[in-house]
């Protein structure tokens, strides 16, 4: 239990879920660079959203100076309000 609690606090959780993101956002233009997949215009605004989530999360626990997670968080906030933008208006 002792490491799980440290892979999770230690912010390796948070690393790897990042990277994950990385490896979904490369799937997903592979598939519309080759005409199988969706529009950007569908995907990145939520994946931007959620990278950008998760980074201010390890930067939270990694203690990186409070302007990075301020960054990261507003960039969370300014992809989700594109994506607000595109439900409501096309």
């Amino acid at each position: 239990m002792l490491a799980l609690q440290s892979f999770v606090l230690g912010g390796y959780a948070a690393a790897l879920i990042l990277a994950l993101v990385c490896c979904e956002l490369a799937v997903l233009w592979f598939r519309y660079r080759y005409k199988e997949g969706a529009s950007p215009r569908q995907w990145l605004s939520p994946l931007l959203a959620g990278a950008a989530l998760v980074c201010a999360l390890l930067l939270a626990q990694v203690n990186a100076p409070q302007e990075l997670l301020g960054l990261a968080l507003a960039a969370a906030g300014v992809a989700h309000l594109m994506g607000y933008r595109q439900r409501w208006y096309g």
